[in-house]
């Protein structure tokens, strides 16, 4: 939680604040909102169509045992709501 204290001078005290980390500061009615900057993500590549293809063909079916399991579980899922 951040507090903020007025100080003197006018200047203001902001409790719970770290050095060197960067805030927004908005001016709101009847006071101040601060929040932190918005860490910008790093877009990383992902997997190329052909990759996904091959990974993708290359799985090994599930036996008949599986994938009755899991239709039961599915009907049950489907029942319980």
């Amino acid at each position: 939680m951040t507090t903020i204290a007025k100080a003197d001078k006018s200047r203001l005290t902001i409790r719970g604040l770290v050095d060197g980390h960067h805030y927004i500061v908005r001016e709101q009615p009847g006071g101040w909102f601060i929040t932190p900057e918005k860490m910008h993500r790093v877009k990383r590549t992902g997997m190329s169509a052909d990759a996904f293809a091959r990974l993708y063909r290359s799985r090994t079916p599930l036996g008949a045992d599986t994938a009755r399991e899991i239709a039961a579980n599915l009907a049950a899922t489907d029942k319980a709501k």
